[in-house]
């Protein structure tokens, strides 16, 4: 449970509620019995409820009239006394809901208990404000406010509860009601000699249960200590405040929430924000560490994960997100086989089927199968030997998702006949139709055109089940449409009667006559153009039934935007001449519904939605390319330069734009790192150790990105890391680290900056040049297998002065600087070649050449008579 109890806003809430009911039935009493009024017609709805206010008014009047007209002594010591306990329990509930809600939080200016940090506080008590301010959730307080009165007697203060002025004293008295401030936050300064020895001890009090909790944070630095102070107190505040009730904390709602966990979730969603995607893998994997269970950071993960095109990858978080509905496999496979009218489905809420952040899953889940065009190709791709921890990812990712798969989808399959088979498989062959798609999508088989229509039959069967599941969960969880955020009924419906049938449609199109042994259908399948127009037409005529089913009620951009995806894959049916007007008409009605969702919510659509539906979104590859679409995106997304056609595949540039950023930025880094170290010499060998051995580590990391041209993150990410380790923070900011990905638009703008025409051949032209540049990387850094030749290497040669130094710097006497120097300069020399190398217009060899003249150990160190290295 939480250190800092919860408030029960509840609970005072019905003791408010009751104490006012109360008073109003003592007061309605003490006004005896009112005329009767005589009314006619229509008027005699409002007799009761009149009489009944009157009488009440009445007796208001007689509890503040004087004489024999006015109420008994009793009457009125009692209706004092219920409206002082009224005063109390509503003060009660404004304390707990601002705790709950919460209200404002006051940051008090940090005090320090350490001498000479008298100018460095408001400093420090900015930062940790802003640290508040940038989790979303609490803003301090802009101007200063006092804390709430200890107990409902301080309320008082100055109030006249003389008779005349009863009125104003009760105005005055309810001002005093409402708190100003929710919570406050102290902090104290602290050193110590210990490492490490910035600290602040952090103290948060709660006004609406009288607690508190305080916790002693250190850090490297004050600023590192504010920060994490910063995180502490939201992890504190969280699990008992509506925060807690909302993703991605639903979880820990009156439980204690590690920081640390809330600290990477928080990392995770600015670097995300930033397109800084592999640092936010990184730090969305440390809270998963932390929370393994969360539904919603797993679906994060999953979604960069589909914008870096790692489709497989993000199949796999989809699949195991939504397996966390708290049924075992026995029980999922009995839903699964229910029919969508079964009373069954709707009556067993035990599970979290029905939840929100499950069904959102879900609906990914399907949607990453049915774009199979790029889930099946990586699925069959062939091992890559230049990139073979990808490989091996991809092949893991298989042998855990095949048999899942069948086990899941395996009904979708009931009614095709597989080849070698006289007749379809029957409705009870579970056996045979999961032990066929286990050896389709094995590691034997793997035929592209199968995979593909595997993965859209699976699709479509993922979307019946979940538009079976979710008309009932809104009927009898949420009454409205926008409870359940942008997964609509309208989006469900037009995914599965539309969007996926036209998909597998266009999968059993493109296998045509190269396909050697498809699923045969006894059922009509779609086969040729004139096919797929057909059912464009219908789809057009089912998104009108669908907009049938809601109209009068709310209606979300999502459903507007998922309309327009749908004609844009209808358009993958309509290549050639022939098809020509009916592509332009799919194009025109897409973009109208585009032009919609823009509409929907200017607010919010523009920011969220700009990348994905430009560049990212493989819906609309086709659409991109027509002039409608460009106007479209002219008018809504103004930009400076012209709008281009973009390629087909626009992460493949972006990457190795990115790659080539972070490379050069790394190179710079170290580049004023070993200058740096060459201004701090002499220095002792276990500090030459520590740079020797991070040197070898850093090039290693070099060699694997170059050696497989930066496809796999985790590469990236260790070298990021590496360089964070021995680099200084101020260094890699001012070296644009860790870089953010480029958006296409900015390659396009760049490479328009030289050439009007041919700005897509400038593209390619720089990814062949990087791609060359990168394999004149790895063949110069590559120490070669088995101690083969590259001599030259730097990671032998970062090897071999590890091993000098460790083998003539064990006695206590100092380095000789000369031979130091000498390593320094000729590191700085051989990351300024890297840059060089990266750079096109610079020569393709620079790197070689520099480390041609590296000067080895062996040629400047030697033993002196004491043990020390000398030149």
């Amino acid at each position: 449970m939480s250190s800092l109890r919860a408030p029960h806003v509840l609970r005072s809430a019905t003791l408010t509620l009751a104490v006012l009911v109360a008073l109003v039935v003592v007061v309605h009493a003490v006004g005896g019995q009112v005329p009767k009024w005589e009314t006619k017609g229509w008027m005699n709805v409002v007799e009761g409820p009149a009489e009944w206010f009157m009488q009440f008014v009445q007796g208001a009047s007689r509890l503040v009239k004087g004489g024999s007209d006015g109420a008994l002594f009793s009457a009125r010591l009692g209706c004092l006394l219920l409206l002082i306990l009224l005063f109390v329990a509503l003060r009660r509930w404004m304390l707990m809901y601002y705790a709950h809600k919460p209200g404002a939080v006051d940051v008090k200016k940090l005090v320090s208990s350490a001498p000479g940090m008298e100018q460095q506080l408001e400093g420090l008590t900015a930062q940790l404000r802003k640290q508040l301010s940038e989790t979303y959730l609490y803003p301090p307080t802009a101007l200063p406010a006092e804390a709430p009165a200890d107990n409902f007697l301080d309320l008082l203060g100055d109030v006249d509860l003389e008779p005349k002025r009863l009125g104003t004293s009760l105005l005055r008295l309810f001002s005093r009601l409402r708190p100003k401030i929710a919570y406050t936050v102290r902090g104290v300064l602290r050193r110590r000699e210990q490492e490490p020895g910035f600290g602040v001890t952090v103290t948060v009090t709660s006004y609406a249960i009288r607690g508190s909790r305080t916790e002693s944070i250190w850090g490297p630095a004050w600023e590192d200590a504010i920060q994490d102070a910063g995180y502490w107190v939201m992890a504190t505040l969280v699990p008992v405040t509506r925060a807690g009730r909302r993703p991605p904390w639903q979880g820990w709602c009156g439980r204690d929430l590690p920081p640390d966990l809330f600290a990477a979730y928080q990392q995770a969603r600015e670097l995300s924000q930033e397109r800084k995607f592999d640092d936010a893998l990184d730090r969305y994997y440390e809270a998963l560490r932390l929370d393994p269970t969360n539904l919603y950071l797993r679906t994060q993960i999953a979604g960069i994960q589909e914008q870096l095109w790692l489709h497989l990858d993000a199949l796999e978080t989809y699949y195991g997100a939504i397996r966390l509905d708290g049924r075992n496999s026995a029980q999922r496979n009995a839903r699964t086989g229910m029919h969508s009218w079964d009373p069954r489905r709707t009556l067993r809420h035990r599970y979290g089927w029905w939840r929100s952040g499950l069904l959102e899953a879900r609906f990914r889940y399907a949607v990453v199968l049915g774009v199979a065009e790029r889930t099946a190709e990586q699925w069959c791709k062939i091992d890559d030997p230049p990139c073979p921890r990808r490989a091996h990812a991809r092949q893991q990712i298989r042998q855990a998702l095949g048999p899942a798969l069948a086990a899941r989808h395996w009904r979708a399959f009931r009614g095709l006949m597989p080849p070698g088979r006289a007749e379809p498989f029957g409705p009870d062959q579970e056996g045979l139709v999961r032990e066929w798609l286990e050896t389709e999508l094995g590691e034997e088989r793997r035929r592209y055109p199968v995979v593909r229509e595997i993965f859209q039959l699976a699709c479509r069967e993922e979307m019946q089940q979940l538009a079976a599941d979710y008309p009932r969960m809104i009927r009898f969880r949420h009454p409205f449409v926008r409870a359940h955020g942008t997964l609509t009924r309208t989006s469900l419906r037009l995914n599965r009667d539309v969007w996926a049938p036209l998909r597998l449609a266009w999968a059993h199109e493109d296998a045509g006559r190269d396909r050697v042994e498809l699923l045969e259908n006894p059922l009509p399948w779609p086969s040729s153009a004139e096919t797929l127009a057909r059912r464009t037409r219908a789809a057009r005529g089912a998104f009108r039934g669908v907009r049938r089913c809601l109209s009068g009620g709310w209606r979300l951009s999502q459903d507007n935007y998922n309309a327009a995806c749908a004609y844009a894959v209808a358009m993958n049916g309509t290549d050639g001449q022939s098809g020509s007007r009916e592509r332009r008409a799919l194009a025109d009605l897409a973009v109208d519904e585009l032009e919609g969702a823009a509409q929907a919510d200017v607010s919010g659509f523009h920011p969220v939605t700009r990348s994905w539906l430009l560049i990212e979104d493989p819906d609309l590859e086709k659409l991109r390319q027509e002039s409608r679409f460009i106007r479209f995106e002219r008018e809504t997304y103004p930009h400076s330069a012209p709008d281009r056609h973009r390629p087909e595949r626009p992460l493949r540039p972006e990457m190795k734009a990115y790659g080539r950023q972070l490379l050069s930025g790394c190179a710079a880094v170290m580049e004023h790192t070993w200058r740096l170290r060459r201004g701090q010499l002499p220095a002792e060998p276990y500090v030459l150790v520590e740079w020797f051995a991070g040197e070898t580590e850093l090039w290693r990391c070099v060699d694997r990105i170059a050696s497989n041209q930066g496809r796999n993150w985790r590469d990236r990410q260790r070298l990021l890391q590496r360089v964070r380790e021995v680099a200084d923070t101020r260094l890699l900011v001012r070296c644009g680290l860790p870089s953010s990905l480029p958006e296409m638009d900015d390659l396009l703008d760049e490479a328009a900056w030289d050439t009007v025409d041919g700005v897509q051949e400038r593209i390619s032209s720089f990814e062949e040049t990087f791609e060359k540049r990168l394999a004149a990387l790895s063949l110069a850094v590559a120490a070669g297998a088995n101690g083969s030749a590259n001599r030259r290497s730097p990671i032998r040669l970062s090897t071999q002065w590890l091993a000098a130094v460790r083998r003539n710097g064990a006695s206590p006497a100092a380095v000789q600087q000369a031979a130091a120097q000498q390593a320094c300069s000729d590191y700085e020399t051989a990351w300024r070649a890297v840059r060089d190398l990266l750079d096109p217009d610079e020569s393709g060899t620079a790197l070689s050449d520099a480390l041609r003249r590296f000067h080895a150990p062996r040629a400047l160190i030697g033993t002196g008579p004491r043990g020390t290295m000398t030149p």
